[in-house]
């Protein structure tokens, strides 16, 4: 898959430039969008969009990583989840190679891609969900000095693990490890590094603070960046070219988006974001309209 022609590269790139001028902007990762976008406009087969992504995911997680520079405090829940997080993309990797195999299943009496209708199916409903988060009417602010207790930190399933310089400081190493598997196995089957997840659930369900949040949530989508691309390089789901192709034009892009959103309000940013999440869950859906029309009949 890496004898790409010149046609492909340049239409890979342009995508790579343009996700990472959103990313930019709207100062998300661009995992979410790149995968049902190679897939659907490019037509990558879903397997190397997934691994592909993932890989490319990692360039982005390691430049946010350095620049964030957090202290050994902040590496400490990263790294007690780093098993179950493993565990999980294991699953999830091998989840998408297995269905990858497995040439089609049996829908509506039509015989449809397995893999894709998995995959385009997630996407779908994550991105309406992030899409209804992101375009409901926000209530006033809270706070962040008001003290907060997340669901599992609150909850003694021992042994525990205490990190002073993170408030609650004391969490449950079960607890965390089925966390880490959760969103390992997501990132192993979708290929993206978990962020827009990590965040809310490290708020709510951890009870951390919003900055303290995304410190511990950059050393995470590091974590599960790079064990998705070792676990899909290793079941021959990584196109090289591809890779490169995102990373050059995707890092350009991001410069140039960072910039723009410098500009624009923050409800003029949280609108345009659902509004752009919920035309590419439109392109997703489109797809799988496709994929059932265009399926052979049983």
């Amino acid at each position: 898959m890496d004898d790409w022609d010149l046609v492909s590269i340049v239409f890979a790139s342009a995508v790579g430039g343009g996700v990472g001028l959103l990313s930019g902007l709207f100062g998300v990762g661009g995992g979410f969008l790149l995968v049902p976008v190679l897939n659907a406009v490019l037509g990558v087969p879903m397997p190397i969009a997934v691994g592909s992504t993932a890989c490319y995911t990692l360039g982005p997680a390691t430049v946010a990583v350095l620049s964030r520079k957090p202290s050994s405090g902040f590496l400490e829940l990263p790294l007690i989840l780093a098993g179950g997080l493993l565990v999980g993309v294991w699953v999830g990797a091998k989840t998408i190679s297995s269905l990858g195999e497995q040439m089609r299943i049996t829908v509506f009496s039509r015989h449809v891609a397995a893999v894709d209708l998995a995959v385009l199916s997630c996407y779908a409903l994550l991105m309406l969900g992030i899409a209804w988060l992101s375009l409901r009417p926000v209530r006033p602010a809270v706070s962040d000095n008001i003290h907060r207790r997340g669901l599992l930190s609150a909850i003694t399933l021992r042994p525990m693990a205490h990190i002073p310089d993170l408030r609650p400081a004391t969490y449950s190493i079960p607890l965390l490890a089925w966390l880490g598997l959760s969103v390992g196995a997501l990132s192993g089957f979708l290929g993206m590094s978990g962020g827009l997840i990590l965040v809310p659930a490290a708020i709510y369900l951890l009870g951390l603070r919003a900055h303290d949040a995304a410190t511990v949530t950059i050393g995470i989508v590091w974590l599960v960046s790079f064990q998705s691309t070792l676990m899909h390089a290793y079941l021959g789901n990584v196109q090289r070219s591809l890779v490169v192709s995102l990373l050059v034009c995707g890092t350009i892009g991001a410069g140039i988006g960072s910039g723009l959103g410098t500009k624009m309000t923050g409800h003029q940013l949280r609108r345009g974001f659902g509004l752009l999440v919920l035309v590419s869950a439109g392109v997703v859906i489109a797809k799988l309209g496709l994929l059932l029309i265009s399926a052979d009949t049983a």
